[in-house]
């Protein structure tokens, strides 16, 4: 995984990502036989994957002609996808709360929420495919790109895959006895979605995790917890167990440019602890003069 650091809408003006990173010799096609890779096979269909079974289905693997040139074929367009995201929870006694916040541990219908600041970002880029009629697939799947002639790869909109900025945690506000320390790594971070009808439903996979570990009195603990997904998802669709976003034309503040934000209170526990904010920017990218990608109007605003 590369470095995360958190870029601007500026920043990517400047970014030296050059097409040249697409792929003369494309790996075959070969599919891999689940939602999301452009190929309508093997156990899904039009009801529980859209993406790769619309009535225009994506061509079958054998029928993709990637672009012998090594440029995108006309109507498909790259873009980017960043995620940012906030977690500051207020410490105090209260319930055990409701799932996915309830932990095993709590007692006698009593915990003590421990404070809590936690911040990460996430990026990755993404393929735009025309599919039928007024309808784009996006997806961020490699080997779904490759069959296309497109290394996604090569397209440095670095940093992508994600990372935890800052974390840390505080027991002792509540409970004095206990000290605690807390770690977060890098974490993968995928999209796969399609646009119709002005919304485009992105659907992300990721699996940011809290290694939480230290004692409370004589009493050890080591803890793995997704406090931070569990955030991000209901700031979203306030579904803590669902990384879905629905991205439509409010949206939509400049050319190839759509900016989501929004500031939740979630866990109740019985009051909402959880602080958290949430910026989604979803960027199309194309060439401008030599080498420099910059925003530019997605295939839809065309």
């Amino acid at each position: 995984m590369k470095r995360i650091t958190l870029f601007t809408i500026l920043l990517l003006f400047s970014l030296a990502c050059s097409l040249g990173g697409i792929s003369a010799e494309p790996t075959p096609a070969v599919s891999q036989k689940r939602c999301g890779d452009l190929v309508c096979d093997g156990p899904e269909n039009g009801q529980n994957c859209p993406q790769d079974c619309a009535s225009a289905a994506a061509p079958a693997a054998d029928d993709v002609q990637p672009e012998p040139s090594g440029e995108a074929a006309d109507g498909m367009m790259t873009g980017v996808v960043i995620v940012e995201i906030q977690l500051d929870r207020t410490a105090g006694l209260g319930d055990c709360g409701v799932a996915p916040w309830y932990s095993s541990d709590c007692t006698m219908n009593t915990k003590y929420w421990w404070g809590l600041h936690a911040k990460a970002s996430a990026s990755a880029p993404v393929l735009i495919v025309p599919d039928g009629q007024e309808r784009w697939v996006i997806t961020s799947d490699r080997d779904a790109a490759a069959k296309y002639g497109i290394d996604l790869n090569e397209y440095d909109y670095s940093p992508y895959d994600g990372k935890y900025l800052e974390i840390s945690v505080d027991p002792k506000t509540t409970n004095p006895e206990c000290s605690a320390s807390i770690e977060g790594g890098e974490f993968d971070f995928e999209v796969m979605g399609a646009r119709k009808e002005g919304v485009a439903e992105l659907i992300f996979s990721s699996n940011p995790l809290e290694h939480i570990w230290g004692s409370c009195g004589q009493a050890g603990f080591d803890w793995e917890t997704e406090y931070l997904r569990y955030a991000w998802a209901a700031a979203m669709l306030r579904d803590p167990s669902n990384l879905s976003f629905q991205m439509n034309e409010t949206f939509h503040s400049a050319p190839g440019t759509y900016l989501y934000e929004t500031t939740v209170d979630v866990n109740p526990s019985p009051e909402n602890r959880d602080h958290v904010t949430v910026s989604i920017q979803f960027l199309c990218m194309a060439r401008e003069a030599g080498h420099v990608m910059a925003p530019a109007a997605c295939p839809w605003e065309q």
